[in-house]
Order: structure tokens, then sequence, then C-alpha cells
């Protein structure tokens, strides 16, 4: 398997896990607050609640939808897979960071394990999405990331 095909798979694995967000985005209210309820019990589930959650499943769920479209042409969408790798990378790392340093060791029950997974899981699908990068193929004229213009990412 070439890094190009191992980075299509991944992109569409990706995808596949973060665009069934959508149905979370639009579940009834109700089934949201019973969710929110079951992973920590006496949670207010008011409209900051509810629009918090919904953004952040629809935005997952826009973030698998463009994986599945970079994947279709890795070479087109280089620039943007690099800035998705890069991004996620950061951001996963800053979250499990912030997660372990914004709740205290007795407090790490429950719900708290699940968020971890799931960060914890971004930041291992963004390691391999670096590395995959890393091991494709430099293109004749074409420029490492670091060396990329404005211009670069235009074409």
């Amino acid at each position: 398997m070439t890094a190009e095909s191992g980075l299509k798979w991944l992109l569409r694995f990706i995808s596949l896990t973060t665009v069934l967000a959508f149905l979370a985005a639009v579940m009834p209210q109700s089934w949201l607050a019973y969710l929110a309820n079951r992973a920590v019990p006496g949670t207010p589930t008011g409209i900051l609640f509810t629009y918090l959650a919904r953004a952040l499943m629809a935005m997952y769920a826009l973030a698998g939808l463009l994986c599945f479209i970079m994947s279709t042409d890795i070479p087109r969408y280089l620039p943007l897979i690099w800035v998705l790798g890069v991004a996620s990378l950061v951001g996963a790392a800053a979250g499990l960071i912030a997660l372990f340093a914004a709740v205290p060791p007795d407090h790490r029950v429950g719900f708290f394990w699940v968020v971890f997974g799931d960060v914890a899981e971004g930041l291992a699908q963004a390691i391999l999405l670096v590395l995959l990068l890393l091991r494709l193929p430099r293109r004749r004229g074409q420029r490492a990331p670091a060396q990329m213009t404005e211009k670069d990412l235009i074409a």
C-alpha cells in the first residue's frame, strides 16, 4: 500500500466516523436531553447546551464530508490535507492538555473517559495523517509545506 492510498483510506475512515455526527445534530431535543443526563446526571439542557452540542456535531459532520471530498483527489487537495493534519495534531494535543489540567484527578470518572477517548482518537488519527503526508513522494516542482507560498495554495 502506498502512502497516497493509505491517506485516501484514512480520510475515508475519518469521514465515515465523523459524518454520522449529523444524526446527533438533528436528533429531537428530548433525545439530546436524555443522552446528556445519562452521561452526566443533572446536566442542565437549556438553550446554550443544545446550541453548543448541535453546533459541535454539525462541525464534526462537515469535517467528515470535507475529508471524503479530499480523499477523492489527494494531489489536488494536498495543501488542505496538510492544514487538516497539522491543525488536528495541535488541536488534539492542546485538548488533552486542557482536559487533564481542568479536571482534578479525583474527578476523572465516567464521562471524562469518553471525552478522553474521543480526543485521544483524534490525536492518533492526526499523527497517522501527518506521518502518511510525510511519506508521500514529492512530485516534480512541488514545494515542501513549509516552503509553500500563497500562490501555491491558490494554484
